[in-house]
């Protein structure tokens, strides 16, 4: 259900006169006789936000917009403190025209206010991308990425995984093994806060790394998380235990974490980048800094193509190894 409040007092008008034909979407009339067509989603601070089908959300001044008209009810404060189901319904007299129990009202339009409706309490986006490079000749080499994530919301219960395996491979010699799997946990507060744990796993053996377990508590917060973008941050604290070139070592560790995503071109393409910055209160205080950076661009259905820069960071590697490992990959992928 949407969710709107009007501050002034609301007269009664004849519905006769009022009742709406059916629309297909939201409409905006402006002052100057412009038609907007697309699905209103918020109206609030003198203005009112819409997203047409062909471009991305955009907002414009209520003072500018002569009458608004949308499907479905929304629930509505009236001047007088009552709270009823309406349709926005168009002009009517110079004002707004509210349809409530199917008798009309009329309000100001620069009085609106749309507060958002409420999520739906069951939400998941998942992903998965496959990138893989053959060489012949002179050298001979195969790579492959698999990559996979997925965000599910139960009401105030947020659950976020993802797991890499990469492999790299030239004249038969492997140059790379990388596994590594991350899950987390999120109760969502008020005003976007939440608190939760993290737990995580990875090995390579190439560098040295048998295995890396990591557990954590953290509180972070949504700082965008709408149809368009995202931005989530969060910063906590846990423990690790490694083994690193036959070395066993454990600890305390400072755990920080940032997911970004934006949408353009009407969602067509999206923008992404999340980084993982682990600090290891032990041994040679060791920084770990893994970020993915990269676009998606829709090509059919659910299914996308994706070119991404994968950037691994250590202050104090294993003896022997880089301490930087950097994967340009570009291949496929699918939502579901």
């Amino acid at each position: 259900m949407k969710h709107l409040t009007t501050r002034i007092p609301c007269t009664w008008l004849l519905a006769a006169a009022l009742t709406p034909a059916a629309a297909l979407a939201d409409q905006l009339v402006m002052q100057n006789g412009d038609v907007i067509t697309g699905d209103i989603t918020a109206i609030a601070d003198g203005k009112v936000t819409i997203q047409p089908a062909y471009s991305d959300p955009f907002a414009v001044n209520l003072a500018d917009v002569a009458s608004i008209e949308a499907d479905g009810v929304y629930g509505v404060v009236l001047g007088d403190g009552r709270e009823v189901q309406a349709q926005l319904a168009g002009a009517a007299d110079g004002q707004q025209a509210l349809i409530v129990e199917d008798e009309p009202v009329s309000v100001a339009v620069g009085e609106i206010t749309v507060l958002p409706p409420p999520p739906p309490h069951y939400e998941r986006v998942s992903r998965a991308d496959l990138n893989m490079t053959l060489r012949d000749g002179n050298t001979d080499s195969r790579n492959t990425l698999l990559y996979a994530d997925t965000r599910m919301r139960f009401g105030v219960h947020r659950h976020l995984g993802d797991l890499t395996f990469a492999r790299e491979e030239v004249d038969g010699v492997d140059t790379k093994k990388q596994d590594l799997l991350r899950y987390e946990y999120n109760r969502l507060l008020e005003n976007s806060w939440y608190i939760g744990g993290t737990a995580s796993y990875e090995r390579d053996p190439i560098k040295e790394l048998d295995h890396r377990y990591t557990v954590g508590a953290l509180v972070g917060r949504d700082f965008f998380n709408d149809d368009v973008k995202l931005l989530t941050a969060s910063l906590g604290a846990g423990y690790s235990d490694e083994e690193l070139g036959g070395v066993s070592d454990s600890g305390a560790v400072g755990l920080w974490r940032l997911v970004y995503e934006h949408k353009l071109h009407g969602g067509m393409l999206a923008f992404f980048h999340n980084h993982n910055i682990d600090h290891q209160f032990y041994g040679d205080d060791n920084t770990l800094f893994k970020s993915n950076t990269g676009f998606r661009y829709d090509i059919l259905g659910s299914l996308y193509t994706s070119v991404s820069l994968r950037y691994d960071y250590e202050t104090e590697p294993a003896p022997g190894a880089k301490s930087y490992d950097a994967t340009l990959a570009v291949g496929l992928g699918a939502e579901f």
